[in-house]
């Protein structure tokens, strides 16, 4: 089976989550035939769904965002022209790699409602929508079995303990001080998966949404200070 055929089934299964119980967020739409994160596009660029290629990156974001910026982007049916997906490039080349070797996916399937494109996702806990959301994930980087993963903000790398026992000193960080200063600092290099059955290396990064403005702030927080960039290259590595 090809990855875009893993992809398309992995989309199915995204649009059959419901929404968290008792909440106003929406289900996956889907369907965007270019670049996009999952589950609304493919996750990869154009030259990556064209060569069909397993990538050695994959990147996870909180969730795809709101009903308005979804709406937004449907009659261009991509959202690489965007600032989250270009920085996310950019990034990624100041790291010496390829942004086409990058699949993009989100933590929570999902979209919030109205036109609010940040803000919490999940309110208060849901035991089966999380469980769902998490296994989906698992489904992905075992198939894929990635170089590295990089989370995108600390809304993903504080819960991402329930996916990746080692990063357990991220649980509950609000802030970057709170990972950066943990007793794994930004990244942990092969880090064990059981519900993916693989090791990886896992990175912390700013959300590419908000490009390297924070960056020299976040450098402030570590005990060693270095640039994301050099996070990821030394992933990679």
């Amino acid at each position: 089976m090809t990855l875009l055929a893993s992809i398309t089934r992995w989309q199915k299964e995204a649009l059959a989550i419901a929404p968290p119980s008792g909440s106003n967020r929406l289900p996956a739409v889907g369907g965007l035939p270019g670049p996009a994160f999952f589950p609304e596009g493919f996750g990869m660029s154009r030259v990556a769904q064209c060569r069909n290629d397993y990538p050695t990156i994959i990147a996870v974001g909180h969730n795809f965002g709101c009903e308005a910026y979804r709406n937004q982007i449907q009659p261009a049916g991509r959202e690489d022209d965007k600032a989250t997906w270009r920085n996310l490039d950019s990034l990624l080349l100041q790291a010496g790699s390829n942004p086409d070797q990058c699949f993009r996916t989100n933590w929570f399937i999902g979209l919030l409602p109205g036109s609010q494109q940040i803000g919490r996702f999940l309110r208060k806990p849901d035991h089966d929508y999380e469980h769902a959301c998490r296994s989906l994930l698992a489904k992905q980087i075992q198939e894929i079995n990635p170089t590295a993963i990089l989370l995108l903000g600390p809304e993903v790398a504080s819960r991402a303990y329930g996916l990746i026992p080692a990063l357990a000193p991220w649980r509950g960080a609000e802030k970057w001080i709170d990972i950066d200063q943990s007793t794994i600092g930004h990244s942990v290099r092969d880090a064990e998966i059981p519900a993916a059955g693989l090791r990886t290396n896992v990175v912390a990064l700013l959300h590419p949404s908000f490009g390297a403005a924070n960056q020299s702030r976040r450098m402030r927080n570590m005990r060693v200070p270095v640039t994301e960039a050099d996070i990821v290259r030394a992933a990679l590595a």
